[in-house]
């Protein structure tokens, strides 16, 4: 049911199972006002209308009918939407409806305007929901709104958003994603020397089930095996209950009096205590290929492989670990379509043919690679030129169909020609920018989505932006980005300049120019790494600048330094900002130690902790470091864990005094000290 914001008309479409349209002469019956039932004849578009006189006063949901000629009544979950008053003034539309999380799954909405400002408390804002229901949100004090971890949708649900100012009518609609709701997980972690496995329930937030809680996994011969979880949140399986081979399925949690939780899960295989064990690698590298399917290498400490045959597990989506077959090259591959959606830190390991597994490693799996749609408009004409591109950056095929999203909430289609170009002429073209989800149809393969923002309509008899020499870009000690456009003569640009530069997901990034001729861009919103692109420059009132070369940085992230006392051995952990700055006390920070296991350091007032050296790995463990600062999502770093001191005490090597020359080939020498970095 899409509701027209100027006139509060709503337009109900029925759609199967397979997203087709119901014929004519199909009845609809939606709830209506004071338990009435609205009904709606489809016609031959496959749609029908509820003018906005027949609406109910407040937004009615419950059970909606479709009624096929021919055949027996459907019924389905439905909202009708209130009833509007056009003469309010309209809500104006986000620039972008932005969905962060909190540790414990709770997404935190917050729709943002053009000019990156947010609404005031009251607002509602709505998107999209399970089983055709929306969410509803409303906004507070700080301008973002709360969803419940179980109240979001089982998988990411793309759709559009609308936001609600009191006393206004919605705003035209934007594309938004629904996250999908987080959940628990089940960790196996199997002893290589005794074959047990311990089992550890975790909660989304990662915290773990309290004592008593039951656990289900898949054994073997179809049965299914059950651990009782202790005073540590963990219970064990004895070697001897394993399957013969691993069985993957569905394990479940109950926790006392709460319902019983369905996670993915993979029972490992019973070990041969007797087999020799596979030595742990020195890591396990991951690169990619051109159409990003990712090439596993594990390598022993000296540097060589592991023979054919052997198999190498890495995290994978849904807590599924995905496993990898080394060939006779040293190496093996994962598809890019089985690669996870984001980057996937966690443990990986290497098991020899005959033999047990080895102890883990760090490891993260790459994201999967996804299309793009590049989207070029001329700024002399305003058409825009439409390229979907392919991991590799190979075009699609003529026939190809691409989707992006237009003005009014409607849908801008693109049929891709014999050059892997398709064309949107500047008629055609929104009013105003319109972020959102675009779709790539290649004939016979399913529809693929990628992130977009459609420009906006040009005024060809604008005059034209002076094309900048260059687009400058420094940083503050915080790592936000300061750009700064320069005119040929080295001049600055009026304020409300726009400048756009590349940003990540195919998602440019604009800049508003102030005063000073300068706009920022926080840290936090910068690309992963370094993105060169395409930038442009526009004036207020004229059109585009052409092109110019850019290169946006890439966000600076936390360190964790850890310095070794060389008496004790003692590490002291001083996690630190992007600007050097230390954390709160409270904070968290977790670094890997021996045997695969991780340590946990609590930050205290002078923004230290520390890591006894008895609590240290026997030899150096490069891998993540996880930084949580109490009440913000968890950073990822990468660290090098340093090796227990086995002697109680170092002595630091005597420094050498040698007569060198410096300087440049001069002949002058003087005598330095010269140490030895341990």
């Amino acid at each position: 049911m899409e509701q027209d914001p100027n006139t509060g008309d709503v337009t109900v479409t029925p759609k199967k199972l397979d997203g087709s349209t119901y014929p004519p002469g199909t009845k609809v019956e939606i709830p209506g006002k004071n338990g009435n039932t609205i009904t709606v004849t489809i016609g031959e578009d496959g749609k029908g209308t509820v003018p906005n006189s027949d609406l109910p006063d407040g937004e009615v949901p419950g059970t909606g009918k479709i009624t096929e000629p021919g055949k027996p009544t459907v019924e389905v979950n439905v909202k009708t939407p209130k009833k509007l008053y056009p003469n309010a003034p309209q809500t104006e539309q986000p620039d972008k409806i932005e969905i962060t999380r909190k540790p414990n799954g709770d997404a935190v909405v917050t729709p943002k305007k053009p000019d990156g400002s947010t609404y005031p408390p009251g607002t509602k804002v709505v998107i999209p929901g399970d089983n055709n229901t929306p969410i509803e949100v409303t906004i507070g004090d700080n301008g973002s709104g709360e969803v419940p971890n179980d109240k979001l949708p089982k998988g990411d649900l793309p759709g559009k958003g609308t936001v609600t100012e009191p006393n206004k009518r919605p705003s035209q609609p934007v594309d938004v994603t629904t996250p999908a709701r987080k959940t628990p997980t089940v960790e196996l972690e199997q002893d290589p020397n005794t074959g047990d496995v311990t089992v550890t329930p975790k909660k989304p937030d990662g915290s773990t089930y309290p004592p008593g809680t039951k656990v289900e996994i898949p054994g073997k011969n179809g049965n299914t095996i059950t651990v009782i979880i202790g005073e540590d949140g963990k219970g064990t399986v004895p070697n001897s209950d394993l399957p013969d081979g691993e069985v993957p399925g569905t394990g479940k949690i109950t926790e006392p009096g709460k319902p019983t939780v369905e996670v993915n899960v993979k029972t490992p295989k019973k070990l041969d205590p007797n087999a020799p064990q596979t030595e742990q690698p020195g890591k396990i590298e991951i690169t990619r290929k051109p159409n990003g399917d990712a090439v596993v290498t594990p390598k022993k400490p000296d540097g060589s492989t592991y023979p054919p045959g052997t198999k190498v597990v890495i995290p994978g989506d849904n807590n599924t670990p995905i496993e990898v077959t080394i060939g006779d090259n040293g190496s093996g591959e994962v598809p890019n379509d089985k690669l996870p959606k984001g980057d996937l830190p966690g443990k990986g390991t290497v098991t020899e043919p005959n033999k047990r597994p080895s102890q883990p490693v760090d490891v993260t799996t790459p994201a999967r690679k996804t299309p793009t749609v590049e989207l070029e408009q001329d700024p002399n004409t305003g058409d825009v030129t439409v390229t979907p591109k392919k991991p590799d950056g190979s075009t699609y095929p003529p026939g190809t169909k691409v989707e992006i999203p237009g003005k009014n909430g409607n849908t801008i289609t693109v049929t891709i020609g014999e050059d892997g170009k398709g064309t949107v002429p500047n008629s055609d073209l929104p009013d105003g920018e319109v972020p959102g989800t675009g779709k790539i149809t290649e004939p016979g393969k399913p529809t693929v989505e990628v992130n977009v923002k459609t420009p906006k309509k040009l005024d060809p008899n604008a005059p034209q932006t002076e094309q900048p020499d260059k687009i400058e870009i420094t940083r503050k000690p915080n790592g936000d980005a300061v750009v700064t456009p320069k005119k040929p003569d080295g001049s600055t640009y009026p304020p409300g300049t726009k400048v756009v530069i590349p940003g990540d997901n195919n998602t440019p990034i604009e800049v508003t120019i102030g005063d000073n001729g300068s706009g920022e861009v926080p840290n936090e919103r910068l690309p992963k790494g370094d993105l060169p692109g395409k930038g442009t420059v526009t004036e207020p009132n004229k059109r585009p600048s052409q092109p110019v070369d850019v290169t946006t940085p890439a966000r600076k992230t936390p360190t964790v330094e850890l310095e070794q006392d060389p008496s004790t051995g003692d590490v002291t952990v001083t996690p630190k900002k992007p600007d050097g700055s230390t954390y709160p006390p409270g904070t968290k920070v977790e670094i890997p130690g021996k045997n695969g296991n991780t340590i946990t350091v609590i930050i205290g007032e002078d923004g230290k902790g520390t890591v006894p050296n008895s609590d240290l790995p026997d030899g150096e463990v490069p891998g993540i470091g996880k930084i949580t600062e109490p009440g913000k999502p968890t950073v990822e770093v990468p660290v090098i864990t340093p090796a227990k001191v086995t002697s109680g005490k170092v002595t630091p090597e005597t420094p050498r005094i040698e007569q060198v020359e410096t300087g440049n080939n001069t002949g002058k020498t003087e005598k330095l000290e010269i140490k030895k970095e341990n």
